[in-house]
């Protein structure tokens, strides 16, 4: 009878990944998604202190090289290195997550951003942002708009079934995971850099398309709607911020899983 109860559940298990186009291995398309049209406005409230305000996020940091708490529970250590050039170390407790170096053109138009570290799986990463300004005259003070984004090693999603049609949701390089269940309510993240309090929530609308909400303490942060495509080939996730009118628009490519 324990056989037949065993055999019953795998089978069940295997049809139900079957049936869910979700299920599998994905890898972000740099070349199909769109992560540009974000902005963040810097702006110097004092002498040396200065705001940074990306959506309706916004935290206040004195440029003097020591750690300062930002919103999310992480802290960031502003050097100024000329007028031009900022490096910014970003820290979760005592790990650092990346250090950044955000530079001027000389005609003070454009912004590039270069952030590097480590990721909690060993791999190490080089990314660069281009954002061109939109308003203030010199320096990094200013509201930049995001241009263009180079990653160095794009991002992948591993989906396994989970509890009665739910996801178990893995992201290899973070070593960040969640068990979901599409009830809309809210179950905790996992990761060494995941902000304490992370919370993801969702509901699937259809077979093909599936909407989850992202907190921190209990404060939304983000929402994205997923979407699998006829052939099962392509997720295309659109993800918005309160308070920004403009989405990320991520396209995976499967690399593996059911179709």
């Amino acid at each position: 009878m324990l056989r037949s109860v065993l055999f019953f559940v795998l089978v069940t298990a295997a049809a139900t990944a079957a049936d869910d186009p979700f299920i599998g291995k994905w890898k972000l398309s740099l070349a199909k998604s769109k992560l540009t049209g974000q902005t963040i406005d810097v702006q110097e409230v004092s002498p040396d202190h200065y705001r940074f305000q990306e959506d309706e996020h916004s935290d206040i940091i004195f440029a003097d090289g020591l750690d300062h708490v930002t919103h999310f529970g992480d802290s960031m250590a502003i050097t100024k290195k000329s007028a031009d050039t900022w490096g910014i170390t970003y820290k979760r407790g005592a790990t650092v997550l990346m250090d950044t170096v955000w530079k001027i053109s000389p005609d003070g138009k454009t912004l590039t951003y270069t952030a590097t570290g480590k990721r909690p799986n060993g791999q190490h990463f080089k990314n660069q942002m281009s954002l061109r300004r939109t308003s203030g005259t010199s320096g990094i003070v200013g509201i930049w708009e995001t241009t263009d984004v180079e990653l160095s090693s794009p991002r992948e999603i591993l989906i396994a079934p989970y509890s009665a049609g739910g996801h178990f949701i893995t992201f290899p390089g973070r070593e960040e995971s969640v068990r979901l269940k599409f009830d809309g309510k809210d179950y905790p993240d996992h990761g060494p850099t995941v902000p304490a309090g992370s919370t993801s929530s969702g509901h699937r609308i259809d077979e093909h398309t599936i909407e989850t909400t992202e907190k921190v303490k209990g404060k939304i942060i983000e929402t994205a709607k997923a979407n699998v495509s006829a052939d099962g080939a392509t997720q295309t996730i659109v993800v918005t911020e309160p308070g920004d009118p403009t989405p990320v628009i991520l396209v995976y490519e499967r690399e593996q899983g059911m179709r």
